[in-house]
């Protein structure tokens, strides 16, 4: 499929392809004459055609929307790491123990924790570690941890796993609950999967899941099904805690953990649920079951008669506030749920006494954060595709309700798509109905896009939503389109773009007379922070001695691997100090280059773990002759490995080196060969020149943090931005 098919199958969804391409004309988007104006023949005719589909698409979804369809795959197989938090269960963890290792799925570990029981668990716990010692490992806390919250933290830290089971000591489980929530994660928007449950008291049923939600008419807890956390939150999860114990739940693991959580005697469970599906979908089956063992003397039935109870639900209700898009019945529901109780189980009088443990008039007045989508262009190099998943990364780490949305409007690259963390939740729009059902179903307030063709695709949408707000990021491809495509993407941006964040003042060239100058602010990239594990220059044949520069980028001839090699050359014919060079990345030049350099020249082909290799070398090199240049990611990288840069003069480039690097000029906008020769050649003899740079790179690298960098696009999402 072409491009500007995929943009159109982006708009509508795959399902109406003939009649996009009856509206091609109006769109201008340079589509095969024969598939124009078939049957509409004006421009007008395609415009209202087209926006009367969009909306009566936007109605169907919304009528739609408690349905997600989960997009399984074949041979899905990720670890689970099972988690059994300990405290003198001795006569219920044979049971609880033998249903983990007996479940069918076998990818797991298991980690039993202990603390500090004062029966006979941990001899118990030591003795099917020992019978299970390939899977198993045992923690023994030597002072109780002071909480449940404490436990699961401590074992979510310890998991090696991708997903996540809190097997609780005194619960059991059908041994098909892997095998059964598992395969739904193939799909990587399902952020938490969970099960029915049978309510077990001295070994006896005495009700389920099904009688414990009947209250709930929206759901059939006899079906399975997926929904959006949006919807799941809006049906009911924001009126009582529909999932009654975490062994009933499988999880992705996150980066986080919510500390809220750990000071509440109740109510944590509830906040951590909602905590890990923001952004994301939920999942539930009925065909298997969790045993939730209820005990008459628990703390939680305790808990109930207290006003804590009261004030732990008061906080879920500020959270779900805050956090999801609801309607001012959910939290009135809430309260009604609390009343009954208030005046039964708890035993009160005076209705004033519980508006001051529930607060709904307070909780509507709370702020809700904004639900973020990020479109990208496709799982595919360059500095527009991987920087939105760098953000989509921190604003998840954070907990901000974030959603990715990949186009696919070239093929993935599966080291690209390592870049987003598999916690953030991920919608492939190729699986879905089209862009409008997204933003219905997951209730998005601000459409963020990279890319001129995404920017298109979105504004179709948020040109007929008014309450969707479009945030785009300008990369440098504006600058470098075609005259006349260029045109028609202002044309239609004009229209829905809320904001736009450019990164280098040259962005700007296109939008001189665009207006609106105050939707326009400067932000500049940044990058995680991550482990660095040098290459070995051995494993490279590069001598240690040798003085080292490193390019990374697209393979291609604009971004001067040629000059590159050439310097190199050229610097070698003088000086003492061998110079070397590596080249990572994919493309034409690598091709062309590949077995054809001198024993000096290292091209590795592509590579995720640039920094590795930019820490091998002693200075990043970005030759680049590229025009659209404007935030180059290398420069970041190099700094984030300990390295200085030597770069061409372009885009933002002298702005983000400063003083930790040399920055040259191109001549006739090419790399000016013998001088880039000579500025290595200087580099690798003159040690005290070299340390003054390399000296800075710690000092300038800051500004290039992640969370910096984010903590701005949150002030624009928000419309707080100055």
């Amino acid at each position: 499929m072409g491009l500007k098919m995929k943009i159109y199958r982006a708009l509508t969804g795959a399902t109406v392809r003939n009649f996009v391409r009856r509206a091609e004309d109006f769109f201008a988007l340079n589509l095969p004459t024969a598939h124009r104006k078939i049957f509409l023949p004006t421009k007008a005719a395609a415009k209202s055609a087209l926006l009367k589909f969009s909306m009566a698409r936007g109605k169907k979804s919304a009528r739609a929307a408690s349905v997600w369809k989960v997009s399984f795959r074949e041979n899905f197989s990720p670890r689970v790491s099972v988690i059994v938090p300990n405290f003198n269960h001795a006569p219920f963890l044979p049971q609880r123990l033998d249903t983990i290792y007996n479940q069918t799925y076998k990818n797991f570990e298991v980690i039993l924790l202990d603390d500090c029981s004062t029966d006979d668990s941990r001899d118990i716990l030591k003795n099917f570690q020992a019978c299970h010692s390939d899977n198993t490992r045992l923690i023994l806390n030597e002072k109780n941890s002071g909480g449940v919250f404490n436990q699961w933290r401590k074992g979510i830290d310890a998991a090696r796993g991708d997903l996540i089971w809190i097997a609780e000591s005194d619960d059991f489980s059908a041994e098909n609950f892997l095998a059964e929530l598992v395969p739904a994660f193939s799909d990587d928007a399902i952020q938490l999967a969970f099960c029915r449950t049978d309510f077990i008291q001295d070994d006896q049923k005495i009700f389920t899941s099904e009688q414990y939600l009947a209250d709930l008419p929206n759901f059939d807890w006899k079906k399975i099904f997926a929904m959006t956390a949006a919807e799941f939150v809006a049906q009911g999860f924001g009126v009582k805690n529909i999932i009654p114990n975490v062994s009933g739940v499988l999880f992705r693991k996150k980066k986080f953990f919510p500390d809220a959580c750990l000071d509440m005697k109740l109510c944590g469970d509830w906040l951590f649920y909602l905590s890990e599906i923001l952004g994301g979908c939920v999942y539930y089956s009925p065909r298997a079951t969790n045993f939730y063992r209820v005990h008459k003397k628990s703390t939680s039935l305790k808990i109930q008669r207290e006003p804590r109870y009261f004030i732990e639900h008061e906080r879920i209700a500020a959270h779900v506030a805050e956090n999801f898009f609801v309607p001012a019945e959910v939290h009135e529901a809430h309260r009604k749920n609390l009343e009954e109780h208030f005046f039964g189980y708890y035993g009160g009088k005076d209705i004033a006494e519980l508006e001051k443990l529930f607060d709904v008039k307070k909780i509507l007045r709370a702020t809700r954060r904004p639900n973020v989508l990020i479109g990208v262009f496709a799982f595919s190099i360059g500095g527009g595709e991987t920087f939105p998943l760098t953000l989509a990364n921190e604003l998840s780490r954070r907990n901000f309700p974030v959603t990715v949305l990949n186009f696919q409007m070239a093929d993935d690259l599966p080291d690209i798509r390592k870049k987003l963390n598999p916690d953030v939740p991920l919608v492939y729009l190729n699986n879905t109905g089209g862009l409008a059902e997204v933003v219905e179903q997951f209730k998005i307030d601000v459409i963020h896009t990279h890319h001129g063709a995404v920017d298109v695709a979105a504004s179709f949408v948020a040109e007929n939503n008014p309450r969707l707000r479009h945030v785009v990021t300008l990369h440098g491809m504006y600058e470098a389109a075609d005259p006349d495509y260029l045109k028609k993407i202002l044309a239609r941006v004009k229209k829905s773009v809320d904001a736009f964040v450019y990164i280098a003042d040259k962005n700007l060239i296109p939008f001189k007379d665009f207006g609106r100058e105050k939707i326009f602010q400067k932000i500049g990239n940044g990058l995680e922070r991550a482990p660095i594990n040098p290459v070995p220059r051995a494993e490279l044949n590069i001598p240690e001695e040798s003085f080292v520069a490193c390019v990374v980028s697209r393979a291609i001839s604009q971004k001067g691997w040629q000059a590159a090699v050439d310097a190199v050359k050229l610097a070698n014919s003088s000086g003492w100090r061998r110079i070397d060079l590596i080249l990572v990345g994919a493309g034409e030049m690598y091709d062309k280059l590949f077995g054809r350099v001198p024993e000096f020249v290292h091209p590795v082909g592509f590579k995720s773990n640039v920094r590795d290799y930019l820490a091998a070398a002693d200075v990043g090199l970005l030759p680049s002759e590229y025009a659209g240049e404007s935030f180059p990611l290398l420069i970041i990288d190099s700094f984030f490995a300990g390295r200085p840069v030597v770069s061409s003069n372009l885009g933002e480039v002298p702005a983000m080196v400063e003083d930790a690097g040399v920055v040259f000029d191109l001549v006739g906008g090419k790399v000016p060969v013998a001088e880039l020769a000579k500025i290595l050649r200087t580099l690798a003899d003159d040690s005290e020149l070299y340390e003054k740079f390399r000296n800075r790179v710690a000092v300038v690298a800051e500004k290039f943090f992640i969370e910096r960098v984010a903590e701005k696009y949150v002030a624009v999402f928000e419309d707080k931005s100055p």
